[in-house]
């Protein structure tokens, strides 16, 4: 999200700290604990799901299946263990967060494994909330893995539907990172319930972006309570959450961007706020060597649960730069007002920001070179300036698969600038790639520009973000009560463009 976002959220603090204790006090362990060791097979994951379902319906397991979820053969972590078959699955449910100046509503369901893994119980280790991931076949512990009770890393064998590259014709992505955070239900247009996942596919959409932070739990954090900050209950955000909900992803089918903040907090053109722990390094030459580390322990744990990116952003709108602040005395619980940092990566010291981000984008090609490499920047607007950022950044050796823009009315003109800006980049640039990284409204505007970019080089677009309304756009749900409905002017909308992109969505077809 662009940096006018955590400014608005400070108007919200009370309301956050009031509804995050409510998630807290709600967050139990209802359903049947199974739990199942070694299980290395599909053929075996078959045997002990159809067990594990007869456990549930004689022991007494209060489980309620939820029809709408048509995650397949699975096995969550423990904290809300259960199996799946078929198109049921458990689901824990608790009152949503809010925070923001769209009153952020976000929704979180258990993490369902695919084929393969082995589940962890309360017993195993933690670390803060979550718990410890292993390979095929690995554990996962943690009182409620790495989601504290929604359900955690569990492993999986990497099948196309939880692990391959997605291959698409045209991305309709949106960015649902907040909707881990509670447990809402959602209602289509058609009046049924289902999980976040599906409602989407059902209206066309087959990506999904998530963000990452490094500790969102100190000081200054994402989810911290230092400094009277309302703080969350989990660490939501770190790698342990992030790698929890990208397997739910790659377990709908959908392709799987991973957002790099490099923070612990926001990081927009506002604040590009070194993490706590990096805070150390004596040189840039070691601040890259601390971000190539993490960048690699992130993705290693993600394919190895099954949850491989796709693409990866190595930072978020870093139109002035990644790594380069600190916070200040008036530094805020969102990271506004921060100090600059001693050592960073400025674009008045290129040489520094360049040196991050070859960093960054080897980490992700070490791990995986076929995963695509994005950098995001949000000056739309300013076509000359674009240029001037690419331009100094190629110069310099940073070699990147496909550029991001941000593009909202409120901060980037109207859908003509934001044409004109990839037009000229795609005529400029013949060997880049594009995708608008966030938008709201002028949806259709949106993904026709990046549709109608020469060579198939408008990849597409992510709605930001689906729960969330505020200066910058509308949600497309409606909160009544613990449920999301959608509304159905805004779908139709996707629903009637689907045609036009080249997509096809279950009810647009209906």
């Amino acid at each position: 999200m662009s940096r006018r976002f955590g400014k608005r959220q400070r108007e919200r603090a009370p309301l956050m700290a009031r509804i995050d204790q409510d998630l807290y006090a709600q967050d139990v362990t209802r359903g049947c604990r199974v739990k199942l060791e070694g299980l290395r097979t599909s053929l075996w994951l078959l045997i002990a799901a159809s067990v594990s379902t007869w456990y549930c319906s004689t022991a007494g397991g209060a489980s309620t299946a939820d029809s709408g979820d048509s995650a397949g053969i699975g096995v969550t972590a423990a904290g809300s263990t259960v199996a799946t078959v078929g198109t049921g699955s458990v689901e824990q449910r608790s009152e949503g967060t809010t925070r923001g100046s769209g009153g952020e509503t976000v929704d979180s369901e258990d993490a369902t494994a695919g084929s393969g893994g082995t589940t962890g119980d309360s017993g195993g280790e933690s670390g803060g909330s979550g718990g410890t991931t292993g390979g095929s076949g690995g554990e996962s512990g943690g009182s409620g893995g790495t989601t504290g009770g929604s359900g955690g890393i569990t492993a999986d064998s990497g099948d196309a539907s939880s692990g391959s590259a997605a291959d698409f014709p045209f991305i309709l992505g949106a960015d649902i990172s907040s909707a881990q955070e509670s447990n809402l239900s959602f209602q289509d247009t058609d009046g049924q319930t289902k999980t976040i996942f599906d409602l989407l596919k059902n209206h066309g959409f087959n990506y999904i972006r998530l963000r990452t932070f490094v500790d969102p739990m100190a000081p200054y954090g994402y989810a911290s309570s230092a400094n009277g900050c309302s703080g969350r209950y989990e660490a939501f955000g770190d790698k342990n959450h992030v790698v929890a909900y990208g397997q739910r992803v790659k377990a709908a089918g959908m392709g799987f961007l991973l957002d790099f903040h490099y923070s612990d907090v926001w990081a927009d053109p506002d604040k590009q706020i070194v993490p706590d722990a990096w805070r150390s390094a004596s040189s840039i030459t070691d601040l890259a060597t601390i971000l190539k580390a993490y960048t690699k322990d992130v993705l290693t744990t993600a394919l190895d649960a099954g949850a491989r990116p796709d693409m990866v952003q190595v930072g978020n709108e870093i139109t002035p730069g990644m790594l380069m602040h600190v916070p200040g005395p008036n530094t805020d619980c969102w990271g506004n007002n921060p100090e600059n940092a001693p050592i960073g990566g400025s674009t008045s010291s290129w040489d520094n920001l360049a040196t991050l981000l070859i960093a960054g984008i080897e980490g992700v090609r070490e791990v995986d070179p076929t995963i695509r490499t994005v950098l995001h920047i949000e000056n739309t607007e300013d076509l000359s300036g674009v240029k001037w950022w690419i331009d100094r950044a190629r110069s310099r050796g940073v070699e990147f698969d496909v550029l991001g823009l941000s593009c909202y009315t409120v901060w980037q003109e109207t859908p003509s600038v934001w044409e004109n800006t990839f037009t000229d980049l795609a005529a400029i640039y013949p060997d880049l790639a594009f995708i608008i990284a966030e938008y709201n409204p002028e949806r259709t505007r949106a993904n026709l520009i990046m549709k109608n970019l020469p060579d198939g080089r408008g990849l597409g677009t992510f709605f930001w973000e689906p729960t969330l309304g505020g200066k910058w756009g509308s949600a497309l749900f409606s909160r009544q009560g613990n449920t999301f409905v959608a509304n159905s002017a805004d779908f139709s909308e996707f629903d009637a463009m689907l045609p036009l992109l080249g997509l096809r969505g279950v009810l647009a077809e209906n």
